[in-house]
């Protein structure tokens, strides 16, 4: 792939930011799926996709085909975003601060 075609498929700030504000919301939070709602074995749903938790991450199922894994409860954020187009993107904190 040349540079020219990585650049065209670059994921934007603007979808993961969707996702993020998705995850961080999670609107209408549910412990039971509702008609519309993904199917499968989910510990939780909210409008727009579905989670299970694991044992050290959380994963999320999002309705356009997004899946999603945050790690919890870790001390450092860690996010692994794989988009349906094959894309994926790592939000990973690195650092606590000044006195790290």
């Amino acid at each position: 792939m040349d540079l020219k075609e990585r650049f065209e498929r670059r994921v934007s700030e603007a979808a993961v930011a969707e996702v993020l504000t998705l995850l961080s919301t999670r609107p209408n939070s549910r412990d039971r799926p509702i008609p519309g709602d993904l199917d499968g074995p989910f510990d939780f749903w909210f409008d727009g996709g579905s989670a299970r938790i694991q044992t050290g991450w959380v994963e999320y199922a999002l309705t356009d085909g997004t899946r999603v894994t945050v790690g919890a409860p870790v001390p450092a954020l860690s996010i692994v975003i794989d988009f349906p187009n094959g894309c994926r993107v790592r939000v990973q904190q690195e650092s606590w601060g000044p006195e790290d």
